[in-house]
C-alpha cells in the first residue's frame, strides 16, 4: 500500500506559487473547475485536482440524497475534513493521495 502522503517527485520541476493556488482551488466546490480545464496544468496540479473532483461529486451526490438518512451528513463531513487534509498538503508541497481512489484515478489517467 502506498504512503498517504508522498513528496513531491523530484523530476518535477519546482512547485511555484501559481500550481499551489490551483492545487488548493481543486479542494473547494465548484472552483475546482478552475483548475480542471487548464491544459497547462503541472503533476502536482492534475494529482490534486483528481483528488478535489472526486470529492466534489462525492459532495454533489450527498447533498442531492441530503433527505436520506444521516449517512449523508457523514459524507459531506468526510469530504470536507478530506479537502482540508489535501489543502493542508499542498501548502507543504507535497502530493495527497488517498490509499483506493488514488490507486483507480491512476488507472483511469
Amino acid at each position: 500500500m502506498s504512503d498517504p502522503v508522498q513528496p513531491i517527485d523530484p523530476k518535477d520541476e519546482e512547485i511555484g506559487e501559481e500550481d499551489k493556488l490551483l492545487a488548493v482551488l481543486a479542494y473547494v466546490p465548484f472552483l475546482c473547475l478552475i483548475p480542471f480545464v487548464r491544459p497547462d496544468r503541472s503533476v502536482f496540479v492534475t494529482r490534486h485536482v483528481q483528488i478535489g473532483l472526486m470529492l466534489f461529486v462525492a459532495e454533489i451526490f450527498a447533498v442531492i440524497l441530503r433527505y436520506l438518512p444521516v449517512v449523508w451528513d457523514v459524507v459531506i463531513f468526510v469530504c470536507v475534513l478530506l479537502a482540508l487534509v489535501g489543502i493542508f498538503h499542498v501548502v507543504r508541497g507535497r502530493t495527497f493521495t488517498l490509499p483506493v481512489i488514488s490507486d483507480w484515478l491512476r488507472k483511469q489517467g
